[in-house]
């Protein structure tokens, strides 16, 4: 009888061991499918990311040709003398190099770059230098003191009273210190300048050429007052209305931290930029250029 008990006990515990067996196979196996699925689920989220990636470095990239396209642009205005010196010969031989160098530098992508010149314009006093463009902006911030403020505008493309141009110097507490306002009338320029309480000077001009930090409209004195008005003092100057009046301008001087700024418009162009990727992704731009361009 105690015979057959051991025998029992015996296969009791082989059968509990294999039990335990089986328990600890399924449990290897379980968590087997675990790590599985997880190694799986990293595999796609990171060939997900890799392909967003791709897509967020490819419109990276174009961001980045636009902007070496534009300074380059620029680069050839100023190489050409710009201006009244101004030599398209040396301009166009300039952007040719440029366009060239693109097409061996994404031949290899199997990408087509070209480039389309626009003709040289007049700029309007907008943020972008074109009719559409964003009507009220702020050429430059934070400034100490403005050495040089020259503007010269076209009357044919000023706007009438009701839609005139304006310029202005605003302090840190958005306090208007001193202003100009200039409107067609009858075929010629009226200039107002007004500080925060008073009119300043108000007068119909024969002449386009605005020296404003020099106190001249041409060769004629005019009390535009603009150092006395802002001197001591921390501001911005803005363009108010500028879709409503077309010209050229130079500002320069010094901000806030000391850095000497300088910012002239003498030109506007457009540049249509065309990226053809294998003959099925065709992508292009067109985008204002300003020459000589806004330096900062």
């Amino acid at each position: 009888m105690a015979h057959v008990r051991k025998i029992a006990c015996n296969s009791m515990e082989k059968f509990n061991d294999s039990g335990q067996m089986i328990l600890i196979s399924s449990f290897v196996i379980c968590i087997s499918f675990l790590v599985l699925s997880i190694m799986l689920s990293n595999i796609i989220f990171a060939s997900n990311s890799a392909s967003e990636s791709g897509i967020e470095t490819n419109v990276f990239d174009f961001s980045n040709i636009l902007k070496t396209t534009v300074e380059a642009y620029q680069k050839a205005y100023a190489g050409a003398g710009g201006g009244q010196n101004f030599d398209k010969d040396t301009f166009d031989a300039y952007i040719l190099n440029y366009s060239s160098m693109m097409v061996k530098s994404y031949a290899p992508t199997g990408t087509i770059f070209s480039i389309h010149n626009g003709a040289f314009e007049e700029p309007y006093f907008s943020h972008n230098g074109l009719k559409d463009g964003n009507n009220e902006w702020t050429i430059v911030r934070w400034v100490n003191s403005t050495d040089t403020f020259l503007m010269s505008l076209n009357a044919s493309k000023l706007g009438n009273e009701p839609d005139g141009f304006a310029v202005k110097a605003i302090d840190q507490s958005d306090n208007t210190l001193w202003s100009a306002k200039l409107f067609n009338s009858d075929g010629q320029i009226k200039v107002t300048v007004e500080n925060s309480t008073q009119i300043i000077d108000s007068k119909i001009i024969s002449t386009d050429e605005l020296n404003i930090t020099s106190d001249k409209i041409g060769n004629t004195s005019f009390d535009f007052h603009f150092n006395s008005q802002t001197s001591g003092k921390r501001y911005m100057i803005k363009f108010i209305n500028g879709c409503n009046a077309a010209g050229t301008f130079l500002i320069s001087g010094d901000l806030i931290s000391g850095e000497a700024f300088e910012i002239e418009r003498l030109k506007v162009m457009n540049c249509t930029l065309v990226m053809n990727k294998r003959g099925n992704v065709k992508t292009n731009a067109t985008i204002p250029i300003i020459l000589p361009g806004d330096q900062i």
